[in-house]
């Protein structure tokens, strides 16, 4: 009887937590902390993104697009960079980190994210774009 009242337990647990997986956000460490510099204020730039997302319920490309879109507003491109299991709650457990490369200068780019002076290979022909 121990026995099944603890698989039911279990079993319940892992629906709830399931049931409950949250869509993906973008991750900003200390954005509750009173204490920091940045409190309350918008960010100028940006360097270093993490999503926090979770597997069950978001595609790789959801995430893909959510970081593309956010260094974009920073007129700077998405590089994935990796990811982690600590930093994320539980709900959302993933951290998908990206580094949002560039410049933030994008005159003279054909408007496909793609910041101008960027090295381009091209059938084994660098050049500068």
């Amino acid at each position: 009887m121990k026995r099944i009242f603890s698989a039911l337990a279990l079993f319940s647990v892992v629906a709830f937590v399931a049931a409950c997986a949250g869509q993906p956000y973008v991750h900003k460490s200390g954005e509750f902390n009173r204490a920091s510099s940045g409190f309350g204020q918008t960010e100028k730039d940006i360097s270093n993104l993490t999503i926090c997302y979770n597997s069950s319920s978001t595609t790789p490309q959801q995430v893909n697009k959510m970081a593309i879109e956010e260094c974009a507003a920073f007129n700077k491109t998405a590089k994935f960079v990796g990811q982690e299991y600590n930093v994320c709650p539980l709900t959302t457990p993933i951290a998908a980190k990206f580094n949002c490369l560039g410049s933030g200068n994008f005159v003279g780019s054909d408007g496909q994210a793609v910041p101008g002076g960027t090295l381009m290979n091209y059938d084994g022909i660098e050049f500068r774009y």
